[in-house]
Order: structure tokens, then C-alpha cells, then sequence
């Protein structure tokens, strides 16, 4: 049996989106020819792959083996190319996803990445930036190719990587009179604070305060509006803040997940190792 790539380019678009009108705006086709790739797909496969349910599309433990499996091809497809298209010199090119938590993505991940993308200037990198509930799933529907995290997701299809340690401390105005009964977070979600008085023995007896993101909670710790809890590493340069005396640093490791693939391309073992060797020191050095 050889499986259709147009049924396989209409079952990716839906499982990447989880929504089937966007999935046939992107492809330009109606839903009804969408939904009839799909089906043709499952009915080959003899398989079911997505679940269609009142409040969205999610994927079956088939469905999700048959994306990586175009995701796998994809790979090839596009390092056959690259190879194809440039000189035997070792050049690398392509496009590679990585995705992670704010605060190791700008201060970390991009210093660590910097130099291999200057080196080679047809790679084409795409740093995702999304809050940690989020990041399992856009690795789940083949977003990224690699998402950093700050802890250890479970599954035997995936591959695992240490890369170092995120260090929390308090933090309060420098230079402000501060709001001290107010802490600062990203959002309602936002755990962070929470799960660092947990540290410490002590209760969320607290009032919340909420901010856009990690660097705007800096920014509104400086201007005395709270205190808050951040990684020690955002703070370098950081004049307008200081660190809370009496609380003790709430640590977390940071993991580096992929799916384990029947074939790895140049580039995605060129970013594998660049993040595992350079991460942990710009980490530590930040």
C-alpha cells in the first residue's frame, strides 16, 4: 500500500492546526474535500486519527505516530534538497523550530544558538515563545521540533536533555518604596510564585498582581509596584531591582525535548548539539 501525499498533506494541515476550516483555508480546498482526504486516509490506514468532538480535533495515539512519520519525511525531504542545492563544504541549511519559555529564550537559547547561525546563514532558525502549560502540546502537534521545558515530560517516544538548572529568587525595587504584600505574575495561570512560597513552607497568602510577561515584571518590580519571583539570570545589568534577603532560591532544571526520529538531519544534530554543549554555559554565565 503507498500512502497518498495529498491525503497525508490534508491529515498534517488539520493535526498542526486542530481546527478543520482553518486547515482547508490554508490548503484552499472546501471542508468537505478536506474531510473526504482524511477519511480516505484513516479508511486505508484502517485506522482512526483524529477525534472530532464538540470542542475540537485531537489526535489519536495513531494519529500522532502517522505526524511524526510526515514530519520524519519532511526532514529528509528538505535536507535531500539543501544538499542538493549547496556545496559539499558541510554547509547546513534548512529551517529548524525550537520552542521554550520566555525566560530561557531570549537570554539563553538565542546566545547559545547565535553562533551556528552565523556560521551557516541558509539555516533559517524560528524561535517559539509560549507559556510552559502550552509547550507539550505544540511538540505534540509537530510546532516545534524542539521544545525546552523545566521539567521532564513523559513518554518512551521522546528523547530527554538536561541542559542545566533555573535558579528563582525574590526580588523587590532597588531604588522604590515597595508594595510589599503584592507579587507580580504573568497571568492567573502563572505558577511561578506559587510554587516558590510552596519552597519555602508557606501558604499563597498573598495579593496578586499581573503583569505582560517575565521582563515587564522586572520592569514593575524596579518601579516599586510588588515584588516577585524571577530567574536570578534575568537580572544581569538589572540596577533597579535587588534580591530579597530571607527567602531561599527555588531551583528547577531545564529539559530539552524532541521525538525520537528514525532519521535525524544534519541540521537537527547540529542544533542538538550546539544547545547541549553552549545552553548550560551561557546558563551558568548569564
Amino acid at each position: 500500500m503507498q500512502l497518498s501525499s495529498r491525503q497525508l498533506e490534508a491529515f498534517v494541515t488539520v493535526a498542526r492546526t486542530l481546527n478543520f476550516t482553518r486547515a482547508a483555508e490554508r490548503l484552499n480546498l472546501t471542508q468537505s474535500a478536506l474531510s473526504q482526504r482524511v477519511r480516505k486516509l484513516e479508511e486505508d490506514l484502517g485506522a482512526t486519527l483524529l477525534i472530532r468532538a464538540p470542542g475540537g480535533v485531537r489526535l489519536t495515539e495513531t494519529g500522532n505516530r502517522i505526524l511524526r512519520f510526515c514530519e520524519a519525511r519532511e526532514t529528509l525531504e528538505a535536507e535531500i534538497l539543501s544538499d542538493l542545492a549547496t556545496t559539499r563544504t558541510g554547509e547546513l541549511a534548512g529551517a529548524i523550530r525550537v520552542a521554550g519559555h520566555l525566560s530561557v529564550m531570549r537570554t539563553v537559547t538565542l546566545p547559545a544558538l547565535a553562533p551556528m547561525l552565523r556560521e551557516h546563514p541558509k539555516v533559517n532558525c524560528e524561535l517559539i515563545v509560549a507559556e510552559l502549560k502550552a509547550l507539550p502540546a505544540i511538540l505534540k502537534r509537530g510546532e516545534a521540533d524542539m521544545v525546552i521545558l523545566d521539567n521532564e515530560l513523559p513518554g518512551s517516544s521522546l528523547e530527554r536533555h538536561y541542559l542545566g538548572d533555573e535558579s528563582y529568587v525574590a526580588i523587590e525595587s532597588a531604588t522604590h518604596r515597595t508594595r510589599a504584600d503584592v507579587w507580580l505574575d504573568i497571568n492567573p495561570d502563572d505558577q511561578v510564585t506559587n510554587r516558590f512560597f510552596m519552597h519555602q513552607g508557606q501558604g499563597p497568602a498573598f495579593r496578586r498582581s499581573f503583569m505582560a510577561d517575565v521582563y515587564g515584571i522586572i520592569d514593575g518590580v524596579g518601579l516599586g509596584v510588588g515584588r516577585a519571583v524571577v530567574p536570578r539570570h534575568l537580572l544581569q545589568g538589572r540596577g533597579d531591582v535587588k534580591i530579597v534577603a530571607g527567602y531561599r532560591p527555588f531551583v528547577t532544571g531545564i529539559w530539552l525535548h524532541h521525538f525520537t526520529l528514525p532519521y535525524y538531519s544534519r541540521l537537527q544534530q547540529a542544533t542538538l548539539e550546539c544547545l547541549k554543549r553552549d545552553f548550560p554555559t551561557v546558563l551558568a554565565g548569564t
